[in-house]
């Protein structure tokens, strides 16, 4: 299958879950709430999927630098503090600065987004999911960045949390498809679009032309189709359905008919693993 390695999920904010207890007991996923930790974590890991609170603030340390960058541009413009023998601008004394003003929501989001997004980070493509608060965000759909993949009203319990990372592990799949025949067209969008197309419309037909025709026991037939199957596969780097393609089409090559059935099976099986991710890499093509 194209998804080899463990889905990892990084989770920032609180989405209702223990941190501690969640990062003893789950490898697959890195829970925190720290900004710098953050940071850390998307520039080392290659993620699988990112869940974003939206409706808490991740603790930024407020020393005066990060202050002033996360500052709106309005703040830069403000007159010195009064009573302050230094004259310093607001953001240049930690303690004038109110509690409401230490974490400015959305500075903290973009500065993330922008991080994670960046075209030459590990989790440039990493889907990334807001989660916001029902009661104060009841607009945030409408207002929601479209850095974002999806957006989920929290709170986000443990169950929720594993449906969700079952769903995604099933788009991840198909995400790794469009990847491995992006990277064989050369990014040439228009191809890849065509080569899904006519994957999708001839490969079930070919498995049923096989079908047929081993069991009526015409051979030469099905190394026929076989062989025109495997030469799509390969040129399309589907290496999982390309691998019992191979084998069905050797058996038959070498008269071995006591094994199609059982690598025909595999064909079948691993045809339908593709197909089924159709709609949504049809639907969803345009976004990656």
């Amino acid at each position: 299958m194209p998804l080899k390695k463990p889905f990892i999920v990084l989770m920032t904010g609180d989405i209702d879950i223990n941190h501690s207890s969640f990062n003893q007991r789950r490898q697959d996923i890195i829970a925190t709430t720290q900004y710098d930790d953050i940071l850390m974590h998307i520039e080392a890991t290659q993620f699988d999927l990112i869940l974003f609170d939206l409706t808490v603030n991740c603790s930024v340390a407020t020393t005066p630098d990060r202050l002033r960058h996360f500052c709106p541009p309005w703040m830069e413009e403000m007159p010195r503090t009064a009573g302050s023998s230094l004259g310093r601008h607001p953001w240049q004394s930690v303690a004038s600065v109110p509690d409401r003003l230490r974490h400015f929501r959305h500075p903290w989001q973009s500065e993330l987004i922008a991080r994670i997004k960046d075209p030459l980070g590990m989790n440039s493509k990493t889907p990334v999911i807001a989660i916001v608060n029902p009661a104060k965000d009841s607009q945030s759909e409408q207002q929601c960045p479209a850095e974002f993949d999806d957006i989920l009203t929290g709170p986000i319990t443990e169950q929720r949390l594993n449906e969700l990372i079952d769903l995604w592990k099933t788009k991840a799949l198909a995400l790794d498809y469009i990847q491995i025949l992006l990277s064989k067209t050369k990014n040439n969008r228009r191809l890849t679009l065509t080569l899904f197309e006519k994957l999708f419309e001839e490969l079930p037909l070919q498995v049923i032309d096989i079908k047929d025709a081993l069991e009526n026991k015409q051979y030469d037939l099905a190394r026929e189709i076989t062989h025109k199957l495997n030469g799509s596969v390969s040129f399309c780097g589907l290496m999982d359905i390309q691998q019992p393609a191979n084998a069905l089409e050797s058996c038959l090559l070498n008269n071995n008919y006591a094994s199609t059935h059982r690598h025909f099976l595999m064909l079948q099986q691993r045809t339908l693993n593709f197909t089924c991710h159709q709609t949504f890499i049809l639907e969803n093509f345009g976004k990656y």
